[in-house]
């Protein structure tokens, strides 16, 4: 009889640990579709106005540290840079194609950026996925003029003279994010809020300045955006999910 009590206990001891090990021991896995909206600063706000970026995020979450990895592609219509065409458009602003007809020429931001991330969830229960995700990153960070005409031929900015006016720019890039992740418990509701900081160290990769008429200085920058992102959240393990969600 003692032998059958003791044995009882065992596999009551068993099964609590099992439990425990099921709320505190996960893996969790999901992918973001996220929009931000960025507002540029420093040097960047220079040449550009608020911008948005589109991404896609993967994050792991292990027992609260977060390991992934985003992509974003950024672009825009608010350049600033009213000079840029001043050495070959008209006083009225106005450039003549190969017809000899008057031509605009619409400019738009463009770029990308990504990054390798790492941090840490605080979530509000133990059982649930829900709570703040603080993560940081590092990666490359592009950005460029993008030169547009009205399908006519522009010989002035062809491919040989367009890369003197786009100040293709690039370099390396931090990031740092908080968020808020919402789970829902009753049904698949899955969302994210954040703020965010890029930080990127870059350099002009043009050797001439064609709106300047002299050659770029290739000085280190300091490029800077500062971004209010949402978006929907896709788990990509469930099956683990519901283990641990409806334990």
């Amino acid at each position: 009889m003692k032998r059958f009590l003791v044995f009882i206990l065992c596999l009551s001891f068993l099964n609590v640990f099992s439990q425990d090990k099921k709320i505190t021991d996960f893996n969790s896995k999901i992918i973001q579709s996220n929009y931000t909206l960025q507002v540029p600063i420093n040097e960047l706000a220079t040449d550009f106005g608020t911008n948005s970026a589109l991404g896609l995020a993967y994050l792991s979450n292990r027992n609260d540290f977060l390991l992934g990895l985003d992509v974003n592609f950024m672009f825009g219509n608010n350049v600033k840079n009213d000079s840029l065409l001043q050495t070959i458009s008209t006083e009225e602003g106005w450039l003549i194609n190969a017809s000899g007809e008057l031509d605009t020429i619409l400019l738009y931001e463009r770029g990308w950026n990504s990054h390798i991330l790492f941090g840490k969830s605080f979530r509000f229960d133990e059982k649930y996925l829900t709570g703040i995700y603080v993560y940081a990153g590092i990666g490359y960070l592009q950005h460029k003029i993008r030169l547009e005409n009205n399908r006519t031929d522009l010989p002035q900015i062809d491919e040989d003279y367009i890369k003197g006016y786009d100040k293709f720019t690039n370099g390396i890039s931090t990031k740092l994010c908080v968020e808020y992740m919402y789970f829902s418990k009753i049904n698949s509701v899955k969302f994210n809020v954040g703020v965010e900081l890029v930080n990127a160290f870059t350099k002009n990769r043009r050797s001439y300045n064609f709106a300047a008429m002299e050659e770029y200085d290739n000085n280190l920058r300091i490029d800077q955006l500062i971004g209010v992102k949402f978006g929907i959240i896709i788990p990509i393990n469930r099956n683990n999910e519901e283990k641990f969600h409806y334990y």
